[in-house]
């Protein structure tokens, strides 16, 4: 009966503590989705029709011929369905993976799965956006898909790292 009450006291009285590793990990993903958070609510401003034809407006003082790259990327934007909800989308996967973030702060083993599956959503949008995906993504004027597509690759390998590193810490983390 001793043995019952020590275990109990043990595991369900005492809080569980969290090693230094996972509590850094946490806060730098915390800091992450802070910052991916406000930029996808300028990225939804910068997104709106209005906004995007300011910007090209600016350009042309500059560069009419990037200004006219940047209406030719407007048209192929506005073309597609998907750009308008894409800002939207990014805010529910920063949602979702600050999620997962806060349960595994909680040492709970489904934060790790919402947050992996939160890493990889974004990536499904170059399948919605089509072929022209990594040339929009890029500064106008510049070699778009090679700029877009290094951005991508530090991101997977980034999303990578920290995924793995998580995965590292499922035995800290219960059910």
């Amino acid at each position: 009966m001793e043995d019952n009450t020590q275990f109990i006291e043990e595991t369900i009285l005492q809080p569980q503590k969290r090693s230094s590793f996972l509590k850094i990990l946490c806060i730098l993903s915390f800091i992450m989705c802070g910052l991916s958070f406000v930029f996808g609510l300028i990225g939804i401003y910068q997104s709106t029709p209005e906004a995007m034809q300011k910007n090209v407006e600016q350009i042309r003082l500059v560069n009419p011929e990037m200004a006219d790259q940047m209406e030719n990327q407007m048209i192929e934007m506005e073309a597609n369905p998907y750009t308008k909800v894409a800002p939207y989308l990014g805010l529910v996967y920063t949602l979702l993976s600050f999620m997962g973030v806060l349960l595994m702060w909680n040492l709970s083993k489904k934060g790790f799965y919402i947050y992996a599956i939160a890493e990889i959503l974004p990536y499904t949008s170059f399948i919605f956006m089509g072929k022209n995906s990594l040339s929009m993504m890029g500064p106008p004027g510049a070699n778009n898909s090679m700029v877009a597509m290094i951005v991508v690759v530090m991101m997977v390998i980034i999303d990578v790292v920290f995924v793995s590193l998580y995965a590292k810490k499922l035995n800290e983390m219960h059910q």
